[in-house]
């Protein structure tokens, strides 16, 4: 039924819940399946010293999140390709999924903690307001 899925994680205990949900369609759909992590960085320290290397820890825990979620995957002989991208991460999140060709997007899901998310909406919202394809909120 689905034959390109992607999996927007943020190394949650969402990401772990939306791991299983990965590994269900794995097993039961032929897709490909595509991890997005998608991080902001600070960019409010960017002229103090050290910023450079805040950045390139920002670049290698992002990096790390995509990369414990293929070896998860992988130990369930289960093939998954994906990356960190550096942007808001609902607009990352749609523009990965119109240029994959996404045709679902598994999302997860927490209780906002903040007015302003309250307000503007989270992540899983901004997605599910915009997405043209199908969209799977894990809580």
């Amino acid at each position: 039924m689905f034959k390109t899925i992607l999996a927007a994680i943020d190394g949650s205990a969402a990401t772990e819940r939306l791991l299983m949900y990965m590994l269900h369609f794995g097993k039961t759909e032929q897709a490909t399946l595509y991890i997005v992590h998608a991080y902001q960085l600070p960019s409010h320290y960017a002229a103090n010293e050290g910023y450079a290397e805040l950045v390139e820890t920002y670049r290698r825990v992002a990096a790390g999140v995509v990369q414990d979620a293929r070896a998860f995957l992988q130990e369930a002989n289960i093939e998954a390709v994906g990356e960190a991208i550096e942007g808001p991460p609902a607009e990352v999140i749609l523009r990965e999924a119109e240029r994959i060709g996404a045709d679902l997007i598994l999302i997860g899901s927490r209780n906002p903690t903040q007015v302003s998310e309250l307000l503007l909406g989270s992540v899983s919202q901004q997605v599910l307001n915009a997405a043209r394809v199908p969209v799977l909120v894990i809580p």
